[in-house]
């Protein structure tokens, strides 16, 4: 007897890191991806924030550096707005956390008032002063606007990168999607119905470089055919300015006996 199977695209797990809450995150959740050793999370600054005085022309906003060991980090972050693109520059600065779970100091990223960020990521670092280290494009999208910011932050100035072409593409960024079905379960796992959620980590060309059970099936042999399906599975890569990224998506696959 044939076996069903149904394949869910749950969702891309896209979130955005918040900058003064990372104690707060599984640091095997941030820092897991094949992608690049330091993230970022950004977030804009209301025009007034008594913490910070008033700013008389451009836009705030601030950003976190975070990474899973470490001394010190300098990283460049581009900033990619609806018509423009920054590059924000943060020098050699320690880094505080444990020792599983490190962080730069919260920095104040200025750009001019009518720059509007919408998505950014981590261009390149440099971690304990060696070789800088080059990151493919893993987008994020901004934060939410914070209400207040510690006084004292160090601020940088955000230097424009380019001008960017008009896309022809329906949105900035797309989130990777299913090409076709997953291969069907051969064999049997058992008489109830089943539910396994894996994290794949794909490419630009849209295959995993690495997969995670994220919702275990219960089933120890329904849960090894999944992880062996998705990474064998290509998916349709992100698409950022229409160009393919890399990204991580979580599918979720039902069995039905």
């Amino acid at each position: 007897m044939l076996l069903r199977a149904a394949v869910l695209l749950v969702g891309v797990a896209s979130s955005v890191l918040p900058v003064r809450a990372a104690d707060d995150l599984s640091p095997q959740w941030k820092y897991d991806n094949p992608f690049c050793g330091v993230i970022a999370s950004v977030a804009p600054i209301p025009d007034v924030v008594a913490s910070l005085g008033p700013i008389p022309t451009g836009s705030r906003y601030v950003l976190g550096l975070f990474t899973r060991a470490g001394t010190t980090l300098a990283a460049h972050v581009t900033l990619v707005g609806d018509s423009d693109a920054y590059d924000a520059a943060v020098p050699d600065t320690n880094l505080f956390g444990t020792a599983q779970d490190r962080q730069v100091p919260a920095v104040i990223v200025t750009l001019p008032a009518r720059a509007q960020i919408r998505y950014f990521f981590v261009d390149s670092y440099t971690l304990d002063r060696s070789a800088a280290v080059t990151c493919p494009s893993y987008v994020f999208p901004v934060g939410e606007a914070q209400s207040s910011a510690p006084a004292g932050l160090q601020t940088i100035a955000a230097e424009h990168l380019q001008t960017l072409d008009p896309h022809k593409c329906d949105r900035m960024y797309v989130e990777p999607e299913m090409r076709g079905d997953l291969q069907s379960p051969v064999g049997r796992y058992g008489g109830k119905p089943l539910t396994v959620v894996a994290r794949a980590y794909i490419d630009s060309n849209g295959y995993s470089l690495k997969e995670d059970i994220v919702r275990s099936s219960g089933v120890d042999g329904f849960d090894k055919f999944m992880l062996g399906a998705v990474g064998v599975h290509q998916f349709l890569p992100a698409r950022f300015l229409c160009v393919p990224v890399v990204g991580i998506v979580d599918v979720e696959l039902k069995y039905f006996p």
